[in-house]
């Protein structure tokens, strides 16, 4: 199986989190050597809400353009449509679960994946394959142990600085992520 690698990041809103990592992951991925879909969304998102405007500040100190985001609802076809769901916590993962059971072995929350990712044997795969990066999410969610997942901290409503804080965290947790599932360079 080759083609387009699909990946969906999900938070509450789809005004904050997952929409700051949506414009992180879409620029880390400008480079890909096969097609990587990025999208996101949220479990309680009100369709077209901009992005959170510390969100966009702090997304334009990377040199990065959040301004024409628009959030989304979670739903079906975007669970079902994806080859991967990375949620910044465990409810967000609980609630793409409830609505499509099958989902739960390419569901993780981001630092989870980004820690499974990471050991998932390099070496076995073809690099740059979307047949590669179904197999690494495949062997993460084959080591997944059943216990509380790292979350990524809401800074929605906050300082500032929280969301700056918050990009530096999507920003390792991605490159982690991304880079097991690319390949080496």
């Amino acid at each position: 199986m080759s083609g387009e690698f699909r990946i969906l990041l999900v938070c509450t809103a789809n005004i904050c989190r997952s929409a700051m990592a949506e414009v992180i992951a879409k620029a880390m991925l400008r480079s890909a050597a096969f097609p990587v879909a990025t999208e996101s969304a949220g479990v309680r998102a009100m369709t077209g809400h901009p992005m959170a405007p510390h969100a966009i500040s702090a997304l334009g100190k990377l040199g990065l353009d959040g301004r024409a985001h628009r959030a989304r609802p979670l739903d079906l076809g975007l669970v079902r449509s994806a080859n991967l769901l990375l949620t910044m916590e465990a409810g967000h993962a609980a609630v793409a679960i409830g609505l499509d059971p099958e989902a739960a072995r390419k569901t993780f929350t981001l630092p989870e994946f980004a820690g499974l990712a990471a050991g998932a044997g390099h070496r076995r795969y073809r690099s740059d394959t979307a047949e590669r990066a179904r197999a690494i999410v495949e062997s993460a969610a084959e080591r997944r142990e059943r216990r509380r997942a790292l979350e990524v901290y809401d800074p929605y409503g906050g300082p500032p600085e929280g969301y700056d804080a918050c990009v530096k965290t999507l920003g390792g947790a991605l490159s982690h992520a991304l880079g097991a599932l690319l390949g080496p360079r």
